[in-house]
């Protein structure tokens, strides 16, 4: 399979239908648009960094694309972080910063034009910023980043080899029309782009409010093939009643970013009988994704994280029981400013997830824990993400756990008796309520990505 920013599909095959208008826009022409926007950034000029503060538009694909094509390293941005603009400025002292409009201008910069329909500015040359590992492709934020410095380094070779692997496992074809229901900053909603353009798909590009009808009359009136969403948009599709039977065309859901509670994944089973449920295990350090779940095998391993994708493996540390990954799309380290980016490869293809696991006599894998979600209460070592599965379902509902030792916080949406939880982690687990916060009633913290922000948790 040819890496997707070759774009190696027909010239006049689709590959974009722009949701707001209903422009399709041809393989040729993306080719052609993104060529310019390399050229542009001085596609012979040497490597250097650009900033794309990024929305699901055809703007922003395009500049993404170019810059690739072009080997330029690119860091791709949620565009409404740009209020964090200057301190990754700061840190990394980027060539260039692609924006869309309103969002600039920006100190130590000066206006400019790229053919991308974004506006542009190039750093002025004041000194210079620090060299670029040849092999340095992508920076992405950790996943939770909020405003920190700290990102992925990932390169070509990463991102080539992961979408080749998900457009293996998940069958896909040029037939297929993927909708961008997830930001292009986040791992998960750029692999959906990354996989359906190296199988010479189309992507239906906008934005898709699940809550919205339009999105779904969107969805149905360009014959979107498949639906990729987060535990939280599967629990509010849940709560809107959704019928997967209204969209006959979806044959394939995917789901990743985190653990989807047991009642709602089966409720999506039985909704969705006729289509493809994929439920998937990834890091943003591992390009995107880890393991899947075969949707036949789903009902019979509701709890698994599944076997590891093509090209990839998976194993236990026998020491602590962590979950080791090891891949081709295993970033190549961290960064924390410019001086991180002349780094070559410091993971050599392994991966410390940080989850702890088990697995079972088939080889599928489980999430039973994190290494640091662990507290200590009255002298025991109490594991939060087993208490959030535990109140989860006797809450039927969204729970998050947090807090330091001898004080642990429990924050769920419901609004009911503090005492009651209380019991229940009294009863199961011995916590005593004098060391147990409650907060109910309230709207759990989440970031972009649907993920529960624990960190403002802390500060509620």
């Amino acid at each position: 399979m040819n890496a997707f920013w070759q774009l190696t599909a027909p010239a006049r095959a689709t590959a974009v239908i722009e949701a707001a208008s209903g422009r399709a826009i041809s393989y040729g022409q993306l080719a052609g648009d993104a060529d310019q926007v390399a050229d542009s950034l001085g596609r012979s000029a040497g490597k250097g960094l650009v900033f794309l503060f990024c929305r699901n538009d055809y703007a922003t694909l395009a500049a993404y694309l170019g810059c690739v094509r072009a080997g330029q390293a690119i860091a791709l941005l949620p565009a409404g972080g740009v209020r964090h603009a200057e301190a990754w400025l700061e840190a990394y002292r980027p060539e260039w910063v692609l924006a869309p409009a309103g969002l600039g201008p920006f100190t130590g910069y000066s206006a400019t034009a790229v053919p991308a329909g974004l506006p542009a500015w190039r750093r002025l040359p004041v000194d210079p910023a620090g060299s670029l590992h040849a092999d340095l492709a992508l920076l992405l934020t950790t996943s939770g980043s909020t405003g920190s410095p700290k990102m992925v380094r990932l390169s070509s070779a990463n991102l080539s080899a992961n979408a080749a692997a998900i457009a293996t496992y998940l069958g896909l074809t040029p037939a297929e029309c993927a909708p961008t229901t997830l930001p292009l900053s986040y791992s998960y909603g750029l692999s959906v782009v990354h996989s359906h353009l190296a199988a010479g798909a189309t992507l239906l590009l906008g934005e898709f409010p699940v809550v919205q009808r339009e999105s779904w009359a969107c969805l149905a009136r360009h014959g979107a093939t498949s639906f990729a969403g987060v535990p939280l948009l599967y629990q509010t599709l849940r709560r809107l009643r959704f019928d997967p039977r209204t969209q006959p065309a979806l044959r394939t859901y995917t789901q990743a970013g985190g653990r989807l509670e047991g009642d709602t994944q089966r409720w999506f089973l039985d909704a969705a009988a006729s289509a493809r449920f994929f439920v998937m295990y990834g890091q943003t350090e591992a390009t995107a994704r880890i393991s899947y779940v075969p949707p036949e095998r789903l009902r019979e391993k509701p709890d698994s994280i599944g076997r590891a994708i093509p090209g990839g493996e998976l194993s236990l540390d026998p020491a602590n029981g962590e979950i080791l990954y090891r891949g081709p799309n295993v970033m190549l380290g961290y960064a924390q400013n410019r001086a991180d980016l002349a780094l070559g490869d410091t993971q050599h293809g392994q991966l410390r997830t940080g989850d702890l696991g088990a697995v079972d006599a088939e080889g599928f894998y489980a999430i039973t824990g994190r290494l640091k979600r662990f507290l200590k209460i009255a002298g025991l070592r109490v594991g939060l993400d087993e208490l959030e599965r535990h109140l989860e379902v006797e809450l039927d509902g969204p729970v998050a756990c947090s807090g330091v030792d001898e004080a642990l916080q429990v924050h769920t949406e419901a609004t009911l008796p503090a005492a009651r939880i209380h019991a229940l982690l009294q009863e199961k687990f011995g916590l005593p309520p004098s060391l147990v916060g409650v907060h109910t009633g309230r709207p759990l913290a989440r970031l972009a990505t649907g993920k529960i922000d624990y960190a403002a948790l802390i500060h509620a």
